[in-house]
């Protein structure tokens, strides 16, 4: 789109993804970053009091002191021993709890909602979707190696350093040399590790791209809704093979990634043997040319053990971190991104009570990852008060048209005025208020019906505006058929006692919101596709009440709807092709009148029928 450039996907960066991930722990709860230090400091002393203890017992036994003075030290090293494992356990385990906190109350959250607040043309995009998917798989896995590992792995990794240079202490006390040697072996392991972490997340995307797929045939795919095309169409065959096919290549990417840390662990046997066999030859060596008692060799030994583990905890974090900091990377990617459409300031929206002019300057629309021209230079004024109806087959543009009247999609070229002053200048959240709307895919919230229609963060619901829009979508006898009324709740598999509505009954519940809106730009997507003839014929004859005081487009398949409305237009291959009223299409006797005549005589006889079956239910 014009004005639009792509972004660098180059990384954040590990400080500025260190300053990030603090922030976000701040801000949602500082408790756990005081938790971080105390875990540090008494795994610290635990391990510190791990080689100190045996060279206390040893050292004691071989001065032949008292029993009571012997029992005293040691009682006294167990007892500080135990308070610090306890601390060192439960306070490990706030980390963990703490991380999983964030990532549930926080990530998820923050994740979701930018894929429901970003500018609807970026989330639809193939950049938006990847998006979307990469910070999805970024806190889509468990505790210990998302995104939220970052804090696990942080708190391990200065816990490590921490212990390193403790360790480092002791070892200096003995022979600087022995610590050169451990050094560089676990630097070419730390060099070895780091090399196949990249190499693992340079095949990110493929990884995002196959579990994209497979996540469409395993959770998509599995819908109820689809149950029945799959059982009646026999899909179950195409279902499985691509399942198939997508688990081999997600378990030949896996297979590859294995391979490397196969390498990895070969190579790290060979460095094990080469640092901790050399040093602990030293000791040995020393223990008999010296004066080294057993104590102190069995606390070099504990040092020299223990600063290998330390290094090897250091190695594993850095390469855990590495990993976790990608992932938060991927995550930021989406929810830092930036909308296109203005978010701040703009010029002051119309009264939102008075009907509304909207009109269409050389405006066409293509997806950005597209070659297809949806719309090619559409112009088009609907007046004040009009009633529009937006028709032809599917696939010309309607609802792509819709989504640009509603500032969900920006113009490829062109503007769109919404009485007289381009839409783009409008904040793009205060530019929703002028816009009520019932599009053909149903949102139903796990609440009553009232707040279903009338829900608002701001004001209370108007039980006399909620009856009215009730009454006028044709939902009020089936409302009243409820023993809660309006305050039925709906979607059972979430709430205890809720209901389900039929297609049509969804339908008219999605009228009523529209209605109760009311917004000066009101927008019907199809409005009577779940409803019988008769529901149907019964909504035409309510359209003016329905629209009063509104500008509105209609969009539907069913000619004989357009009727009702002012002008039509027809949209042909991403043009408007005919306008006018129905009597003036219908003389023009083009493309138009073509469809009306054709659908019209299924239609007729649908009607028809309809009424017969009506008559027999009446007569029983």
């Amino acid at each position: 789109m014009e004005g639009k450039q792509k972004e660098n996907y180059t990384t954040h960066g590990i400080l500025s993804n260190f300053g990030f991930m603090l922030r976000e722990q701040w801000t949602f709860e500082k408790k756990p970053i005081f938790v971080w230090f105390l875990c540090i400091l008494s795994d610290l002393v635990v391990s510190l009091l791990g080689i100190y203890f045996p060279k206390v017992v040893l050292d004691s036994i071989g001065k032949s002191i008292s029993s009571s003075e012997f029992l005293l030290r040691i009682s006294s090293l167990t007892v500080v021993l135990m308070i610090f494992q306890y601390v060192s356990f439960f306070s490990e385990q706030s980390v963990i709890i703490g991380a999983t906190r964030i990532l549930n109350m926080r990530f998820y959250i923050g994740k979701d909602w930018k894929s429901l607040d970003m500018d609807y043309g970026i989330a639809m995009s193939k950049e938006g979707k990847m998006r979307i998917e990469k910070a999805h798989s970024s806190i889509n896995r468990n505790v210990y190696v998302n995104m939220a590992s970052y804090y696990i792995n942080l708190v391990e990794f200065l816990k490590s350093i921490l212990g390193l240079i403790s360790f480092s202490t002791v070892i200096l006390l003995l022979n600087p040399i022995v610590i050169l040697i451990l050094l560089v072996t676990y630097l070419l392991d730390g060099i070895v590790s780091i090399k196949i972490q990249q190499w693992e997340i340079s095949v990110k995307e493929e990884r995002a791209v196959v579990n994209r797929c497979l996540g469409y045939v395993l959770d998509d795919i599995s819908n109820s809704l689809m149950a029945k095309d799959i059982k009646i169409y026999k899909m179950m065959n195409w279902i499985n093979a691509n399942t198939s096919k997508y688990i081999n290549e997600y378990k030949q990417l896996e297979q590859r990634v294995q391979r490397k840390y196969t390498i990895q662990r070969l190579i790290e046997a060979v460095l094990i043997f080469v640092r901790n066999g050399g040093a602990y030859l030293y000791l040995i060596w020393k223990m008999f040319h010296s004066d080294m008692t057993i104590g102190d060799f069995t606390l070099y030994f504990g040092a020299i053990t223990g600063f290998g583990q330390w290094l090897s905890q250091i190695v594993e974090r850095i390469s855990s971190l590495s990993n976790a900091n990608y992932r938060v990377d991927d995550y930021r990617y989406l929810v830092e991104m930036k909308d296109h459409m203005k978010r701040e300031g703009g010029v002051a929206i119309p009264d939102v009570k008075a009907p509304c002019e909207l009109r269409f300057e050389d405006v066409s629309f293509q997806y950005d990852d597209s070659e297809h021209i949806i719309l090619n230079h559409i112009n088009l004024t609907i007046h004040k008060g009009e009633k529009l109806a937006v028709v032809g087959n599917n696939g010309v543009g309607k609802t792509t048209l819709i989504k640009l009247a509603c500032g969900l999609l920006e113009p490829t070229s062109g503007r769109i005025l919404f009485n007289g002053i381009d839409i783009r200048k409008f904040n793009r959240d205060d530019y929703y208020k002028l816009i009520s709307a019932s599009f053909q895919n149903v949102c139903l919230l796990p609440m009553s019906i009232a707040m279903n229609v009338g829900y608002d963060n701001n004001t209370k619901i108007d039980r006399e505006k909620l009856n009215e829009a009730i009454t006028l979508s044709g939902l009020k006898e089936k409302i009243a058929s409820l023993p809660n009324g309006m305050d039925t709740e709906l979607v059972p598999s979430v709430v205890d006692g809720g209901i389900n509505l039929s297609g049509g009954e969804m339908q008219k519940l999605m009228l009523a919101r529209a209605i109760y809106k009311e917004a000066p730009l009101i927008i019907l997507d199809e409005p009577t596709a779940a409803l019988d003839p008769i529901a149907e014929q019964e909504m035409y004859l309510k359209y003016n009440d329905l629209t009063k005081n509104r500008t509105a487009i209609y969009i539907s398949h069913r000619l004989s709807s357009t009727r009702f409305c002012d002008r039509i237009i027809l949209l042909d291959q991403g043009t408007i092709a005919e306008i006018g009223s129905h009597e003036e299409l219908m003389k023009l006797s083009g493309k138009y009148k073509e469809l009306f005549e054709i659908q019209s005589q299924y239609y007729k006889s649908d009607m028809e029928e309809e009424k017969r079956e009506k008559k027999k239910r009446d007569k029983r």
